[in-house]
């Protein structure tokens, strides 16, 4: 009998410290795209003459495990992936509960899991390099997961999940609430119409492979980056002209950088996921003339940013779950 590519789930939680693998996942749930543990091999030929015309060796330098995927942003388990990509989070409310995650100076360690074709995985250690978030008209909010662990382990057993989402409902555009304002003066711009967009988190997550061992020693995660992409259905060229100009009024290009903002939302009935930033530099491409004619789209790159206080982003996350 064959594999089947469908029998596939993943699972997270929280590690209290590196080097302590959790063995029940927190969270589980399926899969859209990608595979449940990825492991990158770094193999290459020996150099050096011998009395053949060929290399009589091959050297394994390293061995990394990672996770990379796709999914679906589920009510609960969408936070914990949150957690690993931003660090920080308050928790308010009595239930349901407010979960507030934004930059933290340092990323939480993860155990993930995986089940595929009847084989059971762990990565320990590890902390996610980029967070993704992308969305078309009112299709399901999809979000890819990607990062660097430790140690990767074959388990001998299925693990535990305490909330598996594999079946539970997911974040959709439909019923919330998206704004944009390029340069933070309000306006018009602030009720522009978004037919859908992106939003990545990047750490920059290095592997530390030391002398003596095959796998890292440690991840370690570097400078924070967000941006952003957003296509709007625009009434005028005043976006446009904002951002080229630094004013809605404005004639010749700004010397200037302009700060504006974002603000997503999505729901799942009650459940609630609001991505917004508060000092985004946006660029914009004038828009192509079309002799067949139709609707303009403008498409908004931003890039977030600090102002040394505050998070790039953050991300109000509603739910029924008491913490993270």
């Amino acid at each position: 009998m064959t594999l089947q590519s469908a029998l596939a789930t993943v699972g997270v939680a929280k590690q209290t410290a590196r080097g302590t693998a959790i063995t029940t996942a927190t969270y589980g749930h399926g899969l859209t795209d990608g595979g449940v543990m990825e492991v990158e091999v770094d193999q290459e030929m020996e150099d050096h003459t011998s009395g053949v015309r060929a290399s009589v060796a091959i050297n394994r330098n390293s061995v990394v495990p990672g996770i990379d995927f796709t999914t679906r942003a589920h009510p609960r388990s969408v936070g914990m992936w949150l957690l690993g990509a931003l660090g920080g989070v308050v928790t308010s409310g009595t239930g349901p509960y407010t979960h507030t995650f934004s930059l933290a100076s340092a990323l939480p360690y993860l155990t993930t899991f995986g089940t595929f074709g009847g084989q059971f995985s762990r990565v320990q250690d590890v902390k996610l390099d980029s967070l993704g978030f992308s969305w078309t008209g009112n299709e399901p909010l999809e979000v890819s997961v990607s990062g660097t662990g430790t140690v990767a382990t074959v388990l001998g057993a299925a693990y535990t999940t305490t909330t598996d989402e594999a079946a539970a409902t997911y974040m959709r555009p439909c019923g919330g609430t998206f704004t944009v304002d390029v340069d933070g003066a309000g306006g018009t711009a602030a009720t522009a119409k978004i037919l859908g967009g992106e939003v990545t988190i990047s750490n920059n997550v290095e592997a530390i492979l030391v002398s003596g061992t095959i796998t890292p020693d440690d991840v370690f995660e570097g400078r924070q980056e967000v941006e952003c992409s957003l296509d709007v259905n625009p009434d005028d060229l005043l976006l446009w002209r904002t951002i080229f100009a630094g004013t809605a009024a404005g004639t010749t290009a700004g010397q200037t950088v302009v700060y504006g903002t974002f603000s997503c939302q999505f729901t799942d009935g009650t459940n609630t996921l609001t991505l917004a930033g508060t000092r985004v530099a946006f660029t914009c491409d004038f828009p192509d003339a079309d002799p067949s004619g139709g609707n303009v789209t403008l498409t908004l790159a931003g890039m977030a940013v600090s102002d040394g206080t505050t998070s790039p982003v953050t991300a109000a996350l509603v739910n029924s779950a008491v913490s993270y």
